[in-house]
């Protein structure tokens, strides 16, 4: 079920993403939504957006450096949403665009771009980046990624991503001279 609302709010966002629809998805029966989420569907998109969340920070931290990362970023997210004849964004994007303010989606998805931020951060400074500009082309990465992805979707075109990727690349390769 966290598989497949994730799933959903790539695609559909938080207001496309009701627990019939996950249940349709999934084909679990109604009644694991109160056993396994008894906070129900608020539990339920909050899991599935720390699990996506946590799956990308992981990533992130795994990558050797942070010009790997952001291409790998970049190449899975094309792939996809060519995969998907461009209906599949980025979940936390999606639900950072919608629920921002939700009392249980908003911290968690803020606490996920942080994570991110502070993951490409760590890898710039690996990399030889100062820390203050390291930071500043995290935000940068993410926020370029994020609407690249958005930009993708609307023009139902990989040439957003492409663009940021072929721009952004050059300044992850290390400390500017």
């Amino acid at each position: 079920m966290v598989t497949s609302a994730a799933l959903l709010l790539r695609e559909r966002g938080v207001a496309g993403t009701s627990v019939t629809k996950v249940l349709e998805h999934s084909g679990g029966p109604r009644g694991s939504v109160g056993f396994h989420f008894p906070g129900g569907r608020a539990e339920l998109l909050v899991d599935a957006v720390r699990t996506v969340g946590d799956r990308i920070t992981g990533r992130i931290r795994s990558t050797q450096n942070a010009r790997d990362t952001f291409a790998g970023i970049v190449a899975h997210y094309r792939k996809q949403l060519i995969d998907t004849d461009f209906t599949a964004g980025c979940p936390i994007g999606a639900t950072a665009q919608e629920a921002y303010d939700d009392p249980a989606l908003g911290p968690v998805v803020a606490g996920i771009v942080s994570d991110w931020i502070t993951a490409l951060t760590e890898s710039l400074e690996r990399d030889g980046h100062p820390a203050a500009d390291a930071e500043e082309l995290a935000v940068l990465c993410v926020s370029a990624m994020e609407g690249a992805i958005t930009l993708a979707r609307v023009r139902r075109s990989t040439a957003p991503l492409d663009a940021v990727g072929a721009r952004i690349s050059p300044l992850l390769g290390g400390a500017p001279a």
